[in-house]
């Protein structure tokens, strides 16, 4: 509040999606915070699917000897380059793992969220399983607020929104819109 923001809506891509339920959850501060935009979240089971278990053994290894903040020696589910420490939380602590296909996983967290907000995603997007349109709908059944929210399917396009950059932008600057009348 000191810095003078007012109207602050808190949005995250992919997992950036996760941390921001998961920080809601525990924080309803309305008075700085007015809505959430969560585009894409990432159903961590779906991503750690490919993860062996010898690279589950490696990342738990370096983390228990003090090798946390070192790079993997191999890049985290085949694509990202990571530290172990990230690629520890992501397997082991569940903090972000608060987005499900199935509708009876823990929902924990998004069950805590008071704010109202969008929820955004490609009709293309393969962490579903390949239901995005299901996955939206079972992520925002489990938000109180689900009946005031706003889902906005961005078709055509997947996780990463790729040729239809400009429509997303569009949509999201519409909500943000609609959201300051």
């Amino acid at each position: 509040m000191k810095e003078g923001y007012t109207n602050i809506i808190l949005a995250g891509h992919s997992l950036g999606a996760n941390k921001v339920i998961h920080y809601l959850s525990g924080h309803h501060d309305t008075k700085r915070v007015s809505r959430f935009l969560l585009l894409s979240p990432a159903n961590l089971e779906w991503l750690m699917n490919g993860v062996t278990a010898r690279e589950k053994d490696i990342v738990r290894s370096m983390c228990e000897s003090g090798r946390g903040g070192d790079m993997l020696p191999f890049e985290f589910m085949g694509w990202v380059p990571c530290i172990a420490d990230t690629a520890y939380d992501w397997l082991f602590t569940y903090t972000l793992n608060n987005v499900h296909v199935e509708g009876d996983k823990d929902f924990s967290q998004a069950e805590r969220i008071t704010h109202t907000g969008a929820l955004l995603i490609g009709t293309y997007d393969r962490f579903t399983y390949g239901y995005p349109a299901g996955f939206l709908h079972n992520i925002n059944s489990h938000i109180p607020t689900a009946s005031q929210n706003r889902l906005i399917f961005i078709e055509g396009t997947g996780h990463t929104y790729q040729r239809k950059e400009q429509e997303t932008a569009e949509s999201i600057l519409r909500v943000i819109r609609e959201w300051q009348v």
